[in-house]
């Protein structure tokens, strides 16, 4: 048990560093997940996030799901997302997720692809922004700790048609209590196709209960 605090310890202790810089964002969550049936599991996540180094809150979100498993190493999703965005004449944001899930027999491999559409909304009800998004992740299960990473593209379509953001994932979670798990990430998120583009790092952490 000591040796499993201690090695918790030192994979917290980057994070820690990483949150002493400036103009960084923090994120973080509560989700709770039900299941239905043996194939079907609901999920609803809250998330809040902060920029300017905490000095405003951005944005927060609610995150309403379901889990099919399709067969026992492999599952979909489907996500519908609301989001309201604290900035000038933004209003609201909605995203729609498509989820694929596999984990290899034999393995402790677990791979992940999401594809999102998202469109957004100023007050006055005009159209600001689409996006297409696609992301992949990957992840290694144990019975202690869980290290993924993730990398995921936008492309804008609205006006225009082009890559507009990048963003590259490292984190890792762990199972707290038996229905408990907690998880913490550091992201690197960059725009494309700008003559000043922004270089946004971000901190995040969340907590999943399942009822």
């Amino acid at each position: 048990m000591k040796s499993k605090t201690a090695l918790l310890f030192l994979l917290i202790l980057p994070f820690a560093a990483f949150a002493q810089k400036e103009d960084f964002q923090l994120w973080g969550s509560v989700k709770f997940s039900k299941k239905v049936n043996s194939k079907v599991r609901f999920e609803l996540q809250e998330q809040i996030r902060w920029n300017d180094s905490l000095s405003q809150q951005q944005k927060n979100f609610t995150d309403l799901g379901f889990r099919y498993k399709i067969t026992k190493a492999h599952y979909l999703g489907l996500n519908v997302r609301i989001v309201n965005e604290f900035e000038e004449d933004k209003n609201i944001r909605m995203n729609l997720d498509f989820i694929s899930e596999y984990s290899p027999s034999g393995t402790s491999i677990s791979l992940k692809q999401r594809i999102r559409l998202q469109q957004s909304w100023k007050d006055d009800g005009e159209i600001d922004n689409m996006h297409f998004r696609t992301k992949w992740a990957i992840a290694l299960k144990n019975k202690f700790i869980n290290p993924y990473f993730s990398h995921e593209i936008y492309w804008k379509m609205a006006a225009i048609n082009e890559l507009s953001k990048k963003r590259s994932t490292l984190g890792f979670s762990w199972d707290m209590m038996k229905k408990l798990k907690m998880k913490m990430f550091v992201r690197s998120q960059r725009e494309q196709n700008k003559n000043n583009p922004d270089h946004l790092k971000i901190l995040g952490f969340g907590l999943q209960y399942k009822i």
